[in-house]
């Protein structure tokens, strides 16, 4: 017989399986799976965090299996950059973790997408590697945002700086006092900023009201300007120093001339903050008050 005739006569369901094995042998390993189903997160801030500079993830594992999680990264507009932790943790079922992580630079006007957690790891023998769309409650994302990029353009200006020391006179309750803030101008450039009030806090208040009206002009390449800030105690019971956590970071209202507006904070140093409580203390006839 004709070898042509022969091959004409071979079985085309052989041939079929001969090609799918050879398909199925040639094929590429499974990619790993996506974030298992029940992981959750959520951004947030403490107040403590907010003075650090540090964003909160909470991590949630509300599946039927653990998890071990390898990098976690947080892509947000906000960020100039990912914030990324590379360091192993495992996760039960029904667990929950709170991650802090450094804030990076801002970037303002710029960003464009939405916020996501990046994770990668394995859930028993399986590997995963995928996004989440974080839960924000609070708005934790817009307000550092805010607050960022008013304090980059605020800087560009000028520095706003607390003293060192609190200037008082007097003793007792006759004590006065004063925290005189220096602003210092940029040498060069055309941008500006106003400061419309400094705000009191738990802990102090202007002495003649809640705070501080000043409506003050600052303008890149202007000359230093000291702001003396007369201070009394916001109340006098022994509470208001034991407890204080953020009694002397005082806040300060600007309007930017590109437009934006909020409240940036200034943290008193360790001095300046020991002498605000002692004159509080003393100004108040407390005695010696235990600082926690």
């Amino acid at each position: 017989m004709p070898r042509a005739s022969r091959i004409g006569r071979f079985p085309v369901g052989a041939a079929i399986a001969l090609v799918t094995i050879g398909l199925t042998g040639c094929a590429a390993p499974a990619g790993p799976a996506g974030v298992p189903d029940g992981i959750t997160a959520e951004l947030r801030q403490g107040r403590f965090d907010v003075e650090d500079r540090k964003l909160v993830v909470k991590v949630e594992n509300a599946g039927p299996s653990a998890v071990e999680i390898e990098r976690l990264a947080v892509t947000a507009p906000v960020f100039n950059a990912p914030l990324e932790r590379g360091k192993p943790l495992d996760l039960s079922s029904g667990d929950s973790i709170d991650i802090r992580i450094d804030l990076p630079a801002p970037q303002c006007g710029t960003g464009e997408g939405r916020p996501l957690v990046e994770l990668r790891g394995r859930s028993g023998d399986e590997r995963f590697d995928g996004s989440i769309a974080p839960a924000d409650p609070f708005g934790t994302l817009e307000r550092i945002g805010a607050t960022d990029c008013l304090t980059a353009s605020v800087d560009a200006v000028a520095a706003i700086t607390l003293p060192e020391h609190l200037r008082t006179t007097g003793d007792g309750a006759a004590q006065r006092a004063w925290i005189d803030v220096v602003i210092t101008p940029e040498p060069t450039g055309d941008a500006s900023f106003v400061v419309d009030v400094v705000h009191g806090t738990t802990l102090l208040g202007a002495e003649d009201g809640p705070e501080w009206p000043l409506a003050l002009e600052v303008a890149a390449g202007g000359e230093p300007i000291t702001v003396p800030l007369a201070v009394r105690p916001a109340r006098c019971d022994a509470h208001a120093i034991a407890d204080d956590k953020r009694g002397t970071i005082l806040p300060f209202e600007v309007t930017t001339g590109d437009g934006l507006t909020g409240r940036i904070d200034r943290s008193s140093g360790d001095a300046l903050q020991a002498e605000l409580y002692d004159y509080v203390t003393e100004r108040c006839g407390l005695g010696t008050v235990p600082v926690e």
